[in-house]
């Protein structure tokens, strides 16, 4: 059963916690934080109907990864995902058709601060095309990225994050202060594709002499 959470304050929800899966819904607020706890095995639904899309910043303050989810409203397909780390801060925009699902798939809670952007889309001229692909980490090691006005997904090690990106779309990573087109997305990627992360960045890092 689903329970659909409406707090008087917009600007903090403190210990949200219920056994069983749920939904907060939102309308009139321009960007605030709320500080929650989701239980082992259960997810929290993020749903912000009155926005075009927004933007948020997801901040781990446990010792146990989240699963984060972009679905369709529509029909629960799967847009977009990525693991988030122990004590980890991502951001990941959400689309006003989509919402933002988190999952604690582990055996323990998990604490987290959650701060919303509201944001207005960007108008597109031009219909753009997508393509819809994972990314592997086979590698013992997180591999960080960089998705310009997407996300900042963080591979945990030997995982996948799923993606539905744009042509064009740049994906980078960081090597000291500076950053780097690990990939451009383009018609060579078909939709399923599976790219290993790990060969993909030794091969750039060979290339660009790092």
């Amino acid at each position: 059963m689903l329970k659909i959470i409406k707090p008087k304050n917009m600007k903090t929800v403190k210990s949200i916690f219920f056994a069983c899966t749920f939904i907060v819904l939102f309308s009139a607020c321009s960007n605030y934080q709320m500080r929650v706890q989701i239980p082992s095995k259960e997810k929290l639904v993020l749903d912000y109907p009155n926005y075009e899309t927004f933007m948020g910043k997801l901040q781990n303050r446990s010792l146990t990864s989240l699963d984060v989810e972009v679905v369709s409203k529509k029909d629960e397909k799967w847009v977009r995902s990525f693991g988030l780390d122990a004590m980890a801060t991502e951001k990941i925009r959400v689309e006003q058709e989509n919402h933002l699902i988190l999952a604690n798939n582990s055996n323990k809670n998990i604490k987290l601060r959650v701060s919303i952007e509201g944001m207005k889309r960007k108008e597109t001229p031009v219909k753009k095309v997508y393509k819809s692909f994972t990314l592997q980490n086979k590698s013992a090691k997180s591999i960080p990225l960089i998705i310009p006005n997407v996300m900042n997904p963080n591979l945990s090690p030997f995982s996948k994050s799923g993606l539905d990106l744009k042509v064009g779309q740049e994906i980078l990573f960081r090597v000291g202060v500076k950053k780097y087109i690990l990939l451009t997305v383009d018609e060579k990627i078909k939709n399923g594709d599976l790219l290993n992360v790990g060969e993909l960045l030794a091969q750039r890092k060979k290339e660009l002499g790092l």
